[in-house]
């Protein structure tokens, strides 16, 4: 037999008021089922949609289509959306591992070794610690993501780049969603991640390998984590969940804690907000079920061929335009992102003034992606250098954000301000 040791925190951040995001750590029907999905839309929305999200893969059997539930969420957040004005426009990512042998699936292949089926939709992202090494297993559905795959721009590129969290795929976009997944092989030692782009934009994979592997436990683990998303700034929601692949049941008194309970006291020091949630371990059986039949088996190779012509077309724009904003706003008409992009907000100088405006700082053949919302009265000689550069980059941010920003330079005194 082999055990899972799973735990997962969710945290606000530094920054946003609410936390839109939402996690998965077996709760659910299939008690070795892990997920984290990361909320689009402001206010309330995002956090409705996650919700959702979770809540559809908490009644997915162990026997149940992992894909074919994520589709489901992604129909139940358009109809949610559809019925309430307030919600509409709402999306999230979603990133899941479902822990098993995949002869107990349906396209099982037989094995004679668990496996984990990883599943997403958008820019949340599931890594692999195996031997020391830290890999990624999932490819964000963005478009900073599709420039690293053209050749257009490195790894460490794209992780420092503003328009990194504009992403092409979400669940509450369209009404059909493609799902990538991927049925990976499971050996004793294993630690899985999940995460919102909350941890990987504010922490480097260095680092976070680094964490995974000095801290004994998934709790430590996780809870390291968090704290150097919020030490890295915390400027988005952070989730995180950690699952160890184990020979042997944990020693620690876990095996009695019920997978949903709610702790909200504790690490990490200084985060009132954080909720965490240590799953019950879990067996997962080492033998193949006798009297099952074989099925596909691996789907990475469809996976890739499906990824490399879905964006055919985007890799061909980089490769003609070799600029990221004529890239961005071509593939802005194309992308089902235009939901998240609609909510997203910058701060610009006009005339001499700051002024925040909505939608995307891109007009292509002479269309307008994004509307004025207000001019403030501050002086583009008033803005100190701190935030010049986000101005003048159109740094995408929440409308919160923007305002923040603005009333910051506002209270800032004359001699800081002007130059």
């Amino acid at each position: 037999m082999f055990y899972l040791e799973p735990f997962g925190a969710t945290h606000a951040g530094k920054v946003r008021k609410n936390n839109e995001d939402s996690l998965l750590v077996g709760e659910g029907r299939d008690g070795a089922l892990f997920a984290v999905a990361d909320g689009i839309g402001g206010f309330e929305a995002g956090e409705v949609a996650s919700s959702i999200a979770i809540n559809a893969l908490k009644g997915v059997e162990p026997s149940g289509s992992l894909e074919g539930a994520i589709k489901g969420a992604n129909r139940g957040i358009l109809q949610a959306a559809r019925s309430d004005e307030k919600l509409s426009g709402m999306g999230t990512t979603v990133v899941a591992a479902r822990f098993g042998h995949p002869d107990e699936r349906p396209g099982g292949r037989s094995r004679g070794e668990p496996t984990v089926e990883i599943a997403h939709v958008g820019d949340s992202r599931a890594y692999l610690l195996r031997g020391g090494e830290l890999r990624p297993v999932t490819e964000d559905h963005s478009l900073v993501a599709e420039l690293v795959r053209s050749g257009d721009l490195t790894r460490a590129e794209a992780s420092e780049h503003p328009q990194r969290n504009l992403i092409t795929r979400a669940l509450g976009a369209e009404d059909e969603v493609k799902v990538d997944t991927a049925i990976l092989p499971v050996e004793p030692g294993d630690r899985f991640l999940l995460c919102s782009d909350g941890l990987s934009d504010m922490v480097p994979e260095s680092k976070i390998g680094g964490i995974l592997t000095s801290n004994e436990n998934p709790k430590a683990s996780t809870e390291a984590l968090v704290q150097a998303a919020l030490d890295g700034g915390g400027a988005d929601n952070i989730t995180v969940v950690v699952v160890d692949v184990r020979e042997e049941a944990p020693a620690d008194g876990s095996a009695g804690r019920n997978g949903a309970e709610q702790v909200r006291d504790g690490p990490p020091e200084g985060a009132s907000d954080v909720a965490s949630r240590r799953g019950t371990p879990r067996r997962v059986p080492r033998e193949a079920p006798s009297g099952r039949s074989q099925g596909r088996g691996l789907r990475g190779k469809k996976r890739e061929r499906t990824r490399k012509k879905r964006f055919a077309v985007a890799r061909a724009l980089a490769a003609l335009v070799r600029g990221m904003a004529a890239l961005l706003v071509l593939a802005a008409l194309a992308s089902p992102f235009y939901l998240w992009a609609n909510s997203q907000y910058y701060l610009g100088f006009e005339g001499g003034v700051v002024v925040i405006y909505k939608g995307l700082p891109y007009a292509p053949l002479g269309y307008q992606l994004n509307r004025e919302v207000e001019r403030t009265g501050l002086r583009e000689s008033e803005v100190d250098d701190l935030y010049r550069d986000q101005i003048v980059d159109h740094e995408l941010k929440s409308r919160e954000e923007a305002e923040r920003i603005v009333r910051d330079l506002e209270a800032a005194d004359p001699p800081t301000r002007r130059r």
